[in-house]
């Protein structure tokens, strides 16, 4: 005995509605998540106290991209409890959204860079290859746009893999990484978000008790620098003797150090000036 076929029927959206009417489970509702702590998967086992952030714990993103990073840090639990399918669509609307912001950077010092920006997000969405230097012209602008501040974590190892390097060489067993502001650390404020990623966007930090970053940051970033990571601190700008008269009135400083290249003394201040203010934070 074969089975009938089944035979399927097109109906109205207006059809689809009087129907509803008489669904018995209508009114059924799911519990409102507003206001619950939802705690954040940690994806592919990553470890909490995440590379010395106390409290914090990486997400691995997926797709990979900038996209990600912004679509996580919206919502971190929200997002880590959404399939795939519905990610991809998120991102979608994410990117689109953003496209609208760089009409904003108009008449800002970002404005040269409106027309990069809005493309940088396209090829994001896309999966376009990015040029090393694209990574942080897309953070910059979109940390500008949504009042955000990146501190970006660059491995060495995973950039070799990223570029097809094999083996290793002397610079990269001594050198973890790179530390990148998504700008100039000595005018963010701490009405601002501050949030870690990894530069090509593969993850973010989430706090695992949601907690500000920013009385973390200053102590972090000397312990990374003492852990062998590079910290590309802002240059100030400035004659030398404008840059040896600030420096001079700072504790460490030396007659001897009037000796360095103006660009070391610049980059001494930046480093001065930034972690000045983060020590405030803590």
């Amino acid at each position: 005995m074969t089975t009938p076929a089944k035979k399927y029927q097109n109906v109205s959206y207006h059809e689809l509605q009087a129907y509803s009417q008489h669904n018995p489970n209508r009114s059924s509702v799911l519990p409102s998540i507003d206001g619950v702590n939802v705690p954040l998967k940690e994806e592919h086992g990553v470890s909490s106290d995440f590379m010395g952030l106390i409290g914090y714990a990486a997400t691995n993103l997926t797709p990979a991209s900038i996209l990600s990073v912004m679509a996580c840090i919206a919502d971190p639990g929200y997002y880590s409890l959404l399939p795939q399918n519905i990610r991809t669509q998120h991102i979608i609307d994410l990117s689109t959204k953003l496209q609208e912001q760089t009409d904003n950077l108009k008449n800002t010092s970002l404005s040269r860079k409106r027309k990069k920006i809005y493309d940088l997000i396209g090829a994001a969405y896309n999966g376009s290859a990015f040029q090393d230097k694209d990574y942080l012209d897309l953070y910059h602008g979109l940390a500008h746009m949504n009042q955000l501040q990146f501190i970006l974590v660059k491995e060495t190892v995973q950039d070799a893999i990223e570029e097809g390097k094999t083996g290793t060489d002397e610079k990269s067993t001594e050198v973890k990484g790179e530390i990148i502001f998504s700008s100039d650390p000595s005018n963010w404020t701490r009405d601002y978000p501050v949030w870690v990623a990894d530069y090509r966007g593969r993850w973010v930090a989430i706090s695992e008790e949601n907690t500000l970053l920013h009385p973390l940051v200053g102590e972090w970033l000397a312990s990374m620098e003492q852990k062998a990571w590079i910290i590309q601190w802002h240059e100030v700008d400035g004659t030398k003797t404008e840059l040896v008269e600030k420096l001079s009135a700072m504790p460490g400083w030396q007659e001897t150090d009037k000796k360095h290249l103006k660009e070391v003394l610049a980059l001494r201040l930046g480093r001065a000036n930034a972690m000045k203010l983060f020590t405030s934070w803590a």
